[in-house]
C-alpha cells in the first residue's frame, strides 16, 4: 500500500542553481532545496536555467512539508 499521490505526477517550474550526480539544488518559491535525483521522473530544460521537472505529489508534498 502506497502512500496518497505516490503514483500522482506533477510539472513544476523551477529555477535550477546546481546539479550533482545525486541531487539538484533548486529555488522553487523562493526557497532553495535539494531534492533527490531519484525522485525526479523527468527535467525538461527551457530557457536559461529554468527547468520543469517531473516528480509525484507525495515527494514534493513532502519536501514542502
Amino acid at each position: 500500500n502506497q502512500p496518497v499521490g505516490y503514483y500522482t505526477y506533477i510539472w513544476r517550474e523551477v529555477f535550477l542553481i546546481r546539479e550533482t550526480p545525486k541531487a539538484i539544488l533548486i529555488i522553487f518559491d523562493r526557497r532553495k532545496m535539494w531534492i533527490p535525483k531519484v525522485w525526479i521522473v523527468q527535467i525538461k530544460q527551457n530557457t536559461g536555467r529554468s527547468v520543469k521537472i517531473k516528480i509525484s505529489e507525495y515527494y514534493w508534498a513532502k519536501k514542502l512539508a
